[in-house]
């Protein structure tokens, strides 16, 4: 715990992670002026109050911070790290987060589209329909274009959606990973080999109760259970890709889980073109004269 104060009283305090031999520095810095509570230039957080006084969000706040061209009128989201329906230690925005902001963006005049700039190995399934689905609704308003460097499952389950989707030219650009995969991990003999001997208490009638973990071996019911749920969610992923890709996809091949680069994909129907973010710009530009 970091805590620092000054004759008018506590100027700085958290957790922290700080090496020992830094913590001096620090301490000087943080007195000195050197840093302040409006970090890597955000706002200072106000109340809920005086943010709804203000008109302002959140969505709106990064809406513009993330926007290119002259007129600052498209907006670069970042589908970053691994995705999921709240905020990770690894990935700049949630699902729901990144969905409330294409909701704000639809409605904000001063903006023509986005583009989403993929950089994502997927995540959890949990949410990413909810996600394409509301990537489709802003399709219906305005144009989204996918950038991928990245795009691997869920990634691809929502990129899917985007009015189109281009590959950055890089020899490491990669698209694909089509399917649901679950691995499951028993490690109850290391535990046995550590001289650690576990036991599993369930309440009277919960025999049912976390039956999928680490230390009891699966059956084969509960084998045949995330085997369905594997299928269900797969089928519904490949029935997202259809509908978002239509007539596009060229083969089947697609759907075994492989990636694929920028040649391989554009030739797929994984992709629609290669090119940079200002091609991609252009192109929401393009697509929002259609309209």
């Amino acid at each position: 715990m970091l805590k620092i104060s000054s004759m008018n009283g506590v100027i700085f305090s958290g957790l922290y992670a700080v090496d020992r031999q830094l913590e001096n520095n620090l301490k000087a810095a943080i007195l000195g002026g050197g840093i302040s509570a409006k970090l890597a230039g955000h706002p200072l957080m106000a109340s809920a109050e005086q943010q709804a006084a203000s008109g302002f969000t959140w969505e709106g706040y990064y809406a513009n911070a993330f926007s290119i061209g002259k007129a600052k009128d498209v907006v670069v989201i970042p589908v970053q790290g691994t995705m999921s329906r709240g905020w990770t230690w690894d990935n700049y925005f949630s699902n729901e987060f990144m969905m409330s902001m294409l909701a704000h963006i639809a409605e904000d005049e001063s903006k023509k589209g986005v583009i989403m700039r993929y950089n994502t190995g997927g995540g959890s399934v949990d949410s990413t329909d909810e996600f394409a689905a509301a990537v489709r609704a802003f399709n219906q308003v305005k144009p989204s274009v996918g950038l991928i460097n990245y795009c691997a499952s869920a990634g691809f389950w929502v990129g899917s959606q985007n009015k189109e989707l281009v590959m950055m030219p890089n020899s490491v650009s990669r698209v694909g990973s089509i399917g649901t995969i679950y691995i499951h991990t028993n490690i109850k003999k290391a535990l046995d080999q550590q001289g650690y001997d576990v036991q599993i208490f369930r309440s009277t009638g919960s025999s049912d109760k976390a039956r999928i973990n680490p230390i009891e071996e699966l059956d084969p019911e509960l084998e045949q259970e995330i085997q369905r749920d594997l299928d269900s969610s797969n089928k519904a992923f490949k029935s997202e890709v259809r509908r978002g890709r239509g007539a596009k996809i060229t083969s089947d091949e697609i759907y075994t889980g492989k990636m694929y680069g920028v040649d391989g994909a554009i030739q797929l129907g994984l992709a629609d073109a290669k090119g940079d973010l200002p091609y991609a710009y252009n192109r929401v530009l393009q697509l929002s004269k259609q309209k």
